[in-house]
């Protein structure tokens, strides 16, 4: 029994005190008449109660009158009895709705040591396989140590033939170790051509020259292959141009392409971002992270940028439950989320930059970008467990308004995972997303066609941008991935 059940109680029997002494202090005689009574007349009647039975004491021949309680003693017992009870029902209200907090303070309690227990596991494995690579750069170091090593060596001997240097180490080294090194010895001194006229004798370069010679000569092989693959990716780009141009022109006339033996990429080819947008038709590309993943499709913006959601009118509902969320919702050709599932996919395969991309009814427009993003999987709830540093460069700047729920796990309204323990901020804002307690940006809320600017809490809004009142027109966020200028180009 809690505390404040122990206090209705405790009320309750007061009450029932307070009456009795009341009903007691009413059937009592006054001092004054019983006295004067006495002072002419013997005392009429006295009686004593035993259980429910009044035995008279008064003469035999005399009847007693029954007690009777005033009407205005009888309305104030009443409205006190009222008064009690409406108070006893409040104080159980009140203990019904701590319980009620109790339980939703444990509830969120349990989620928490759960996701902590989860992301603990995920840490020990993070540091097993950083411990693993650890051990292996510490072996390939010994390995590169060694071969330097011999190296210099080789340099203090130049004159030295391959064979009095092989013996030599041979009988300072055990058998294996021998074999080993007699093996690198050959590789460095063996008389492989990489030019048409070009070899390496042992009499005409030491180590050193030559070692400066092959890193020349990759240096030399590494530009090249960049400039050839460059070439493949421009004829790639301009053979698909002048297809479009051949098919757009040949409409009706059943026009073919002419035969050509440039590489072309199949109908059956996926990708593995917009990066590689030649790919993607009327937008739309179909990406396949890894050969044993299954293929999806998501929209392309310019410069690689992919769509991940995009809302321009109120023709599909955000008011969704987990896994709409979880899968992704919409048409790719309109309003949409891509899901929780292919987020996650995307990000954790390499890592992305975000781009937001706002309007108001007005006309304006805004943007904002972070240097880095990425979510978690299911296990962690999807928690938005990196956001990079806002890019002050873009203009006209929307301003930083996701910054104050970073690390915060997906809420919708039937999974209450953010950080508010006395509500559930998916349901104060009627939407979902990442909610800390609770939030300053909302792009999965209500569309307010009518009336934007009187939206409230439940709209699309962005709080730096027009703040939290306002419910925006069109709301676009895109990733890309980062450091990929090269490819782009």
């Amino acid at each position: 029994m809690g505390a404040a059940s122990v206090r209705v109680l405790g009320a309750f029997i007061c009450a029932l005190i307070c009456v009795n002494q009341l009903g007691v202090w009413a059937l009592t005689p006054d001092k004054d008449s019983t006295a004067a009574d006495h002072s002419t007349t013997p005392p009429p009647w006295r009686f004593y109660t035993r259980g429910s039975q009044r035995y008279n004491t008064a003469e035999s021949g005399r009847s007693a009158s029954a007690p009777t309680i005033s009407p205005q003693l009888h309305n104030e017992i009443k409205e006190l009895m009222t008064s009690l009870h409406d108070r006893v029902g409040i104080l159980a209200t009140l203990d019904e709705d701590q319980r009620h907090r109790l339980e939703v303070i444990d509830k969120k309690l349990d989620q928490m040591v759960e996701a902590n227990t989860g992301r603990m596991e995920s840490l020990k494995v993070q540091q097993l396989n950083f411990q693993q690579r650890l051990d292996s750069f510490e072996h390939i170091q010994r390995l590169t140590r060694h071969t330097l090593d011999e190296l210099k060596d080789l340099s203090r001997h130049p004159r030295e033939t391959p064979q009095q240097y092989q013996h030599q180490q041979q009988q300072q080294l055990p058998l294996g170790t021998a074999r080993a090194v007699q093996q690198n010895v050959a590789d460095i001194f063996s008389n492989q051509s990489v030019g048409p006229a070009m070899k390496f004798n042992i009499t005409d370069l030491d180590v050193n020259s030559r070692l400066d010679a092959l890193a020349t000569f990759l240096v030399s092989l590494a530009y090249n292959v960049q400039d050839t693959r460059m070439g493949v990716n421009r004829l790639i780009k301009d053979t698909n141009n002048i297809k479009r141009r051949l098919i757009h022109r040949g409409k009706g006339q059943n026009a073919r392409l002419p035969q050509t033996s440039a590489v072309l990429p199949s109908a059956d080819e996926t990708a593995t971002s917009c990066l590689q947008w030649d790919l993607a038709v009327k937008g739309i590309i179909k990406l396949q992270l890894t050969p044993e993943s299954e293929p999806f499709y998501v929209p392309c913006d310019n410069e690689g940028w992919t769509v991940i959601l995009n809302r321009s009118s109120d023709d599909v509902s955000f008011q969704r439950g987990w896994l709409d969320y979880k899968e992704g919702f919409g048409n790719l050709a309109g309003d949409f989320f891509i899901g929780l599932d292919k987020l996650h996919a995307l990000t954790s395969s390499v890592l992305h930059e975000l781009r937001i991309e706002l309007e108001d009814f007005d006309g304006n427009v805004a943007h904002a970008g972070y240097d880095a993003f990425a979510i978690s999987g299911e296990r962690e709830l999807y928690s938005l467990q990196l956001l990079g540093q806002f890019i002050t460069e873009l203009q006209p700047s929307a301003g930083d308004s996701l910054s104050y729920q970073a690390g915060a796990k997906f809420s919708t309204f039937d999974s209450d995972n953010d950080n508010c323990l006395e509500c559930s901020c998916a349901q104060r804002h009627k939407a979902a997303g990442w909610f800390n307690s609770c939030a300053t940006s909302n792009l999965f809320g209500i569309y307010h066609q009518q009336n934007p600017n009187e939206a409230g809490e439940t709209g699309i809004f962005w709080d730096t941008f027009q703040g939290k009142e306002t419910s925006l027109r069109r709301v676009k966020l895109l990733i890309r991935p980062v450091g990929q200028d090269e490819a782009r180009r």
